[in-house]
Formats: C-alpha cells, structure tokens, sequence
C-alpha cells in the first residue's frame, strides 16, 4: 500500500514569497533555475526519454515539478558542468548520461517496438528495474553498464527535483538561511519565516 502522503503538510506556504530575504547571488542563482536558458546538447527525443524515465524512477506524490528538469540539464550539460568522472569509472557523467540514454531506446524498441517514452508503466518499470540490476542486453549496454547510467542520471535528477522551489514549499523547507539565520530551535518552534504545518494524518 502506498503510503506517501497526497497532499502536502504546508499548503499555504510559499518559500518563493520570501525571495527578497536572499542576498542577491542567491536570487540570480534560483532565477537563473527557474528560468533556464537553451541548452544545446540534448535531442528532444532524449528530453522525451529523461522526462519518462524522471517520472518512472521519481514519480510525484504531492504534484508537478515547476522546473524544467530536461531544460536545466540540458543547461548544465552545455555549461561543460558533467565533466566529473563518477568514482570507479573511465567514462565521464557527461558521456555516461548522454550514451545511456541512448541505450534505454535501443533496448526498448528491440523488445517492446517502441521508444521508452511511449511505453505504458508496467513495461517502464519492468526495463528499470532490469537495467538497475545491470541485466540489460550486454550487445546495446556494452560501452556503458546500465547500473552506472543509474546510479549517475538518478543523482543529477535528485539535485535537480529538489532544487525546485515548488517542491521546497511542498515540504516546508525555507530556502537558503543566509543571511536570515535560524535562531528558534526548540521542539514545535518556527522562526517567522520557516514553514508551518496544516493539519496532520495527510496519509
């Protein structure tokens, strides 16, 4: 039984409203977030994919994303910013995210004829959980192991979903403290700012 909960804790709260409070790197770093410029690296099949896979492996439970994941990505693999090798590996994120993305297509098309964007959720879940495990086709997976693709793609979607400001109203979560600072630390205490909780048994 799935217990998530289905609606948020904050429902009237908003962190954006309290954007004025943040020094003024901190508000061009989240405008430049929710306003991403074009990246240049990324298909728009491959948006398509990612767009697909993000909901498989991340699926909401308190509501849509405000983000563009596929467009901030796209921004950060332009930016040169997956350069970094991940521990143990010769490949870099880059050239990892980018050939397994690729892959997850080959293998869909060969075992269902369709792109993984187009396959219901059954079939998604059943190639990821496949691919998780490493056990995709070694002839399509060979340059890259599908377990590393995950490992590696799911990090950059976990930094991006929660860098969404939607998603830190939805879980009560303040923002930047600089240059506010917390200063209420006691059980049940808020400081003015913070998030605080509607109701309770959400489940």
């Amino acid at each position: 039984m799935d217990k998530h909960p289905k609606r948020t804790h904050y429902p009237t709260y908003d962190v954006m409203s309290e954007k004025n409070e943040w020094d003024p790197v901190t508000q061009q770093v989240l405008f430049s977030r929710i306003h991403p410029s074009e990246g240049s690296i990324l298909t728009p099949d491959m948006k398509r994919t990612l767009q697909a896979l993000a909901k498989t492996l991340f699926p909401s439970h308190l509501g849509e994303q405000t983000l563009s994941l596929t467009m901030v990505l796209d921004q950060r693999l332009t930016a040169k910013k997956l350069k970094a090798f991940p521990k143990g590996a010769n490949l870099s994120k880059e050239v990892i995210i980018l050939k397994g993305l690729t892959f997850m297509e080959q293998e869909a098309i060969t075992e269902h004829g369709k792109t993984f964007y187009l396959l219901d959720e059954k079939k998604r879940n059943e190639l990821v959980r496949k691919w998780r495990s490493s056990d995709g086709d070694p002839s399509i997976w060979a340059e890259v192991h599908s377990d590393l693709f995950f490992s590696t793609v799911s990090a950059e979607i976990v930094k991006i979903i929660y860098s969404d400001p939607a998603i830190w109203s939805d879980i009560g979560y303040g923002g930047p403290a600089f240059p506010r600072g917390y200063y209420a630390f006691g059980p049940h205490q808020f400081d003015e700012w913070e998030a605080k909780p509607h109701g309770e048994n959400l489940i």
